[in-house]
């Protein structure tokens, strides 16, 4: 579990970029989203060099675009940057992504024990309409609106607790979050629908009004990846 994988053919990368006026955000937030997806299914294997002039003319878009995007990934840990050779793709084992979950759920269950619960009727549908909209979509396809719908759960949930610098300490690992989709990239999952149903799984939690109950949902939420 713990062998680095060996290099792999350069990689293939998709050069097409909306306009950013079509998708509303910015060529770096289109690049980021490409890198991202590109990383976390595997074409870019971990250790890979990201070169800066070849992925500006694989992209057609300027060298400062690929540096600022390679700094914005750098901030999640998904790349690294290493004095005299540039970014490189970080490489997560399995058990670094086991440990990310833990901290995770240490976190997010000591905010649990400060938590109102249940939650409020319209912090409840908030979750769940997200929750929701989790089914159906398909990894990898999908995976920047998976992604983006699986921190805007934990954020929610996270931000109706009145620890600010327990949000603050969370809300500084949150980058991680994306790492959690490896082990089901790994074992060839492509639904989501379990994805979805163990997020309903922390709202039930939630909302039966014991801290108890979803500290422990959250432990096996986040321990599902072992």
């Amino acid at each position: 579990m713990g062998n680095r994988p060996s290099h792999r053919a350069e990689p293939t990368l998709e050069r097409t970029l909306a306009p950013p006026t079509a998708r509303r955000d910015t060529l770096v937030d289109q690049v980021v989203r490409r890198l991202r997806r590109e990383i976390t299914r595997g074409t870019l294997d971990p250790g890979r060099h990201l070169v800066e002039t070849r992925l500006a003319e694989d992209f057609s878009v300027s060298r400062g675009t690929i540096r600022e995007a390679l700094t914005r990934l750098a901030s999640t840990g998904l790349v690294e940057f290493v004095a005299g050779s540039g970014h490189r793709v970080r490489y997560f084992s399995d058990d670094d992504v086991i440990e990310i979950g833990e901290v995770f759920a240490v976190l997010e269950g000591r905010a649990a024990r400060h938590t109102q619960l249940p939650l409020e009727a319209s912090v409840e549908r908030e979750l769940r309409d997200t929750a929701e909209r989790m089914r159906g979509l398909r990894v990898p396809d999908d995976l920047d609106e998976l992604l983006d719908l699986d921190r805007s759960f934990h954020a929610t949930l996270m931000g109706h607790q009145p620890r600010s610098k327990l949000f603050d300490a969370w809300k500084s690992q949150e980058p991680l979050l994306s790492l959690m989709v490896i082990p089901l990239l790994r074992r060839g999952q492509s639904a989501s629908q379990d994805h979805a149903a163990r997020h309903l799984l922390l709202l039930d939690a939630a909302m039966s009004g014991k801290a108890s109950k979803l500290i422990a949902a959250l432990e096996d939420h986040y321990h599902q990846h072992e």
